[in-house]
């Protein structure tokens, strides 16, 4: 591309909203041209996370339909995306009835079953090994704001994950959180595939638990009946492992940082996760399914 994407794909477009996450690198507007249409103009300072989503726009959200950005033109030179919009605002700034909530939660599970089966499984062989060296890798340089008592549960769950067998993988979301689901009222849409890729099966329910389900039994029934299970024995563990491991890395690297906002999520979910694995139990909480 030798235009600007705006000025290329959009033609007479303009500006009309922006939708930027905070202390993000990734900009996200939205755009509309003479005649009314709307669309999205996504742009990401970071290579891969853009790779990923262009990947997943491409071979996965066609699946979800118009509850999923449909990609319209990219532009790989700068990290440019232009999709469809989906309709609604995030669940997570909302304060819907009772009633509605679970629907919206019903729809989520469903949807990402559907995500989930957009490709064909894959087989990780190495996927703990592979993932406990990334998280140790992030761990490297220092465990602050970690307490002495998280920090030993981290190495601990790392050790587990570290010794896991291959996993099954399938396409995954990720981020698949309250953030990013988009509520019109009736339905709910998806949004931000930056961090989709294979991933073992049962990793994509972690974020959506620890955020919501793991504090609301109701929304967990909703979620589960939606997508159509509850995760397995296996699944189970590695959720436990990776609830931990995950939000250790998080609250030591947004730290370092300065993403104040994410490093108190994340110390706040280890907290939680950390309380239900006492050290003393450490292994027979590791080893059970289920919230």
């Amino acid at each position: 591309m030798n235009q600007d994407p705006l000025a290329r794909i959009a033609g007479n477009a303009e500006v009309v909203a922006d939708h930027t996450w905070p202390g993000t690198s990734t900009t996200v507007t939205r755009l509309r041209t003479h005649g009314g249409r709307e669309m999205i103009l996504k742009t990401n300072t970071n290579a891969d996370s853009f790779a990923r989503e262009l990947h997943a726009l491409r071979t996965w959200a066609p699946a979800l339909g118009p509850r999923a950005p449909q990609l319209l033109d990219a532009d790989p030179t700068r990290h440019a995306l232009l999709t469809t919009v989906v309709p609604g605002v995030p669940l997570s700034t909302l304060s819907p009835a009772v009633d509605e909530e679970r629907s919206a939660y019903r729809q989520a599970g469903a949807l990402l079953r559907f995500f989930h089966n957009a490709g064909p499984r894959r087989h990780l062989p190495t996927f703990g090994p592979d993932r406990a060296a990334y998280i140790r890798a992030q761990l490297a340089h220092g465990t602050d704001p970690l307490t002495p008592e998280e920090a030993d549960t981290a190495r601990h769950a790392l050790e587990l994950l570290d010794a896991m067998p291959g996993q099954q993988a399938q396409p995954s979301h990720l981020d698949f959180t309250s953030r990013n689901l988009l509520w019109d009222g009736e339905r709910l849409g998806v949004i931000d595939f930056e961090t989709s890729r294979y991933e073992a099966v049962g990793r994509d329910f972690l974020r959506i638990r620890q955020r919501t389900l793991n504090e609301r039994p109701d929304l967990y029934t909703a979620f589960h009946t939606g997508y159509g299970r509850e995760p397995d024995t296996e699944e189970g563990r590695l959720i436990r492992v990776c609830e931990v491991t995950d939000a250790a890395a998080i609250a030591v690297t947004a730290t370092r940082n300065g993403q104040l906002a994410f490093a108190t999520e994340a110390h706040r979910t280890l907290h939680t996760a950390f309380q239900r694995w006492p050290p003393k139990a450490r292994t027979a909480a590791a080893d059970a399914p289920g919230p």
